[in-house]
C-alpha cells in the first residue's frame, strides 16, 4: 500500500503511548470527580486536581506529536513526570494536614 505525501507512519510503541496516554486522561478525570479526594479541604484541595490532570494531559498531548517533533516530545514527557511528582508531594501533603 502506498502512503500518502503528508502521512507519518506511527510504530508500535508510540501507539501504545497514545492508548496509555488517553486512559490516563480518563483516569484524571475520574480523580477529578471522585467524592473521597482532598476537596474538602478548601481551595487547597483542588490543587491536586490540577496537577493530577495535567499530568495526564501533557503526556497525552506528547504521545500524539509528530515523529519530526522528538525534542518536543521529550518536554511534554518531561513536564508530565513533573506535574505527577508535584501531585504526589501535594496528596502526601494533604493527607497529613488537619
Amino acid at each position: 500500500m502506498k502512503k500518502k505525501e503528508n502521512q507519518v507512519e506511527v510504530s508500535g510503541c508510540m501507539k501504545a503511548c497514545r492508548v496509555i496516554g488517553v486512559l490516563l486522561v480518563l483516569a484524571a478525570i475520574a480523580y477529578t470527580v471522585w467524592h473521597g479526594d482532598f476537596d474538602n479541604k478548601g481551595v487547597v484541595g483542588y490543587v491536586d486536581d490540577f496537577m493530577v490532570f495535567m499530568a495526564a494531559f501533557t503526556f497525552a498531548h506528547g504521545s500524539f506529536q509528530r515523529s519530526e517533533r522528538r525534542y518536543i516530545r521529550r518536554q511534554l514527557y518531561m513536564l508530565s513526570s513533573l506535574f505527577a511528582l508535584l501531585a504526589l508531594c501535594w496528596i502526601i501533603m494533604l493527607a497529613f494536614i488537619k
